[in-house]
């Protein structure tokens, strides 16, 4: 009893060099297994030489550059609708307007003050031509000219009131809605509006994550392929990265924009049509090329398992490009090589 109390020490020192010695053991014994070719479930392949590409993918929807919301500034009774939904409408052409009686007679009334005003104050000037300039003339002189200053202005509000009661479209497009198609309707600033759209300003819009917005500068080259044409590929480019991320995300995340060079007179493409904007970041010709699930990463370098013979040899090896399944191989590696593609 009492060697065992003195010697518990060194008994336990002895256990714990046995059992690390026996996890070393089993460790390397199956990582060496693991590195061998098992024909039952790995797959050998050699290196292919072709064209490989990196792109960033990002799904995003057609929008349009020429948009516009028509609204009246004050409430009225609306006169006429000039337009239909789906109608096409030419810049500068009227499309509503709210009933100007009321606003005529007002801007009459104003035209009649304006005039008054004005004869008021030509024959103040008249009445004290040859007079001493002395304050008190010279502050029935100002008074006559504000008066005739203030007719002024009221007219020239009425007058903007008066051609504020059209509404006219700023630009040639499509009438895509009409809150309210009846006339004779009192209607407020907030309760009808008529929304045009150019169908010829079309752009692709989707979204970057924060992650991926620094490899993308402007003018790359993108591939643009809609949900709606699947057998249409786009050539475009990138046209705008915002600078702020979008408010209200879950993740950081920026706007992006794509040209969309495409007519448009048949109505063919539509907002909201969805679809996929490839972004070309980098391009090979004629390279090495092998399977990205072949590649392995230790202390900072990458190799792979080559088969020669019986053998398993561990090969270190230097990558370029690299996509979702290949990886470009730029050294390590011959074309004659028989890698292992391990499938766990």
């Amino acid at each position: 009893m009492k060697f065992f109390t003195r010697n518990w020490k060194k008994f336990a020192v002895l256990f714990v060099l046995i059992a690390v010695g026996l996890f070393v053991f089993n460790k390397s014994k199956s990582g060496s297994k693991a590195q061998t070719f098992d024909p039952q479930k790995d797959k050998l392949v050699t290196p292919v030489r072709q064209n490989i590409k990196e792109e960033i993918t990002l799904a995003g929807s057609i929008d349009s550059a020429n948009k516009a919301e028509l609204r009246f500034p004050v409430g009225g009774k609306l006169n006429w609708v000039g337009v239909k939904v789906g109608d096409s409408v030419k810049k500068w052409q009227a499309v509503a307007s709210l009933d100007k009686s009321d606003l005529q007679k007002q801007y009459q009334k104003l035209m009649n003050d304006y005039l008054t005003n004005r004869w008021n104050f030509e024959d103040t000037q008249d009445q004290y031509q040859d007079s001493l300039i002395t304050d008190e003339v010279k502050r029935v002189l100002e008074k006559t000219n504000f008066s005739l200053n203030n007719a002024v202005l009221d007219v020239e509000i009425k007058n903007i009131a008066l051609k504020n009661a059209t509404l006219i479209s700023p630009l040639s497009g499509i009438v895509t809605g009409i809150d309210q198609s009846n006339s004779g309707v009192n209607i407020l600033p907030t309760t009808f509006a008529i929304n045009i759209i150019d169908p010829q300003s079309l752009f692709f819009r989707s979204e970057i994550d924060q992650e991926e917005v620094t490899k993308v500068k402007v003018g790359q080259t993108t591939t643009i392929h809609l949900d709606s044409f699947p057998d249409r590929q786009v050539d475009s480019a990138v046209t705008y990265i915002a600078f702020t991320p979008i408010p209200g995300q879950t993740s950081t995340v920026y706007e992006i924009k794509f040209q969309l060079p495409l007519e448009n007179s048949g109505l063919l493409y539509r907002l909201g049509m969805d679809g996929d904007a490839a972004i070309l970041l980098s391009e090979a010709q004629n390279v090495l090329t092998i399977p990205l699930e072949a590649v392995y990463e230790e202390n900072g370098q990458k190799y792979v398992l080559v088969q020669a013979g019986n053998q398993t040899i561990k090969k270190i090896i230097q990558t370029g490009i690299e996509t979702d399944t290949l990886v470009e191989v730029t050294g390590g590696v011959e074309e004659s090589d028989q890698i292992i593609v391990k499938k766990l």
